[in-house]
């Protein structure tokens, strides 16, 4: 996929229908700051970060690249979930990841965190088959608001706005922005 067509997706996505696409990757490479700058508490607690790494790097893992844990996936997402995401949907989403250990619990008795990658790839396929056969059926209610879904958004567009997904993928960093009425500031010593 071409760089501007994955920003067009990207901006079509969940909750952000109204952003161009370099307004999506401005937006993103902007959280990935937040996500290391800030020190506020995120929507995530220790082992739901651990949960959305694991799920992330099993939706986009490390290969001839860096994977999703490397571009600060799950950070990104915590940081989405807290600033962007209103309480019930961020409520929802909590509530799948504990979906996605019980579903875990009964394929491998274990936690999804501890599973193998066997286990773990099986239990997201199980969900993204759900997801795409919710999103077949006629009628069905926006199929894009499934927690699922919404892993699997962040998780592209956390690692496409991440340093390291944009340079493996080979897409140019945008400057945030030009505005030619900033003032100058020149710098110390001249």
């Amino acid at each position: 996929m071409k760089r501007r067509a994955l920003l067009q997706w990207m901006a079509a996505g969940t909750g952000l229908r109204s952003l161009s696409a370099r307004d999506t990757a401005e937006l993103g490479r902007e959280v990935h700051r937040m996500a290391r700058l800030d020190d506020r508490p995120g929507a995530l607690d220790p082992q739901q970060t651990r949960t959305v790494a694991a799920a992330a790097e099993t939706i986009l893992p490390a290969g001839d690249g860096p994977g999703a844990t490397e571009a600060g996936v799950a950070a990104f997402v915590d940081r989405m979930m807290a600033d962007w995401y209103p309480p019930a949907e961020r409520d929802a989403f909590l509530a799948g990841l504990l979906d996605l250990d019980a579903r875990a619990r009964t394929r491998a008795g274990r936690a999804f965190t501890d599973c193998g990658e066997a286990d773990q790839i099986a239990v997201v396929t199980a969900l993204d088959d759900e997801l795409a056969a919710l999103r077949a059926r006629p009628g069905a209610a926006s199929p894009d608001q499934h927690w699922f879904a919404i892993l699997k958004y962040l998780t592209i567009w956390g690692y496409c706005t991440s340093a390291a997904g944009a340079q493996h993928l080979g897409l140019d960093a945008m400057p945030l922005r030009y505005d030619g009425n900033a003032p100058y500031q020149p710098r110390a010593g001249r």
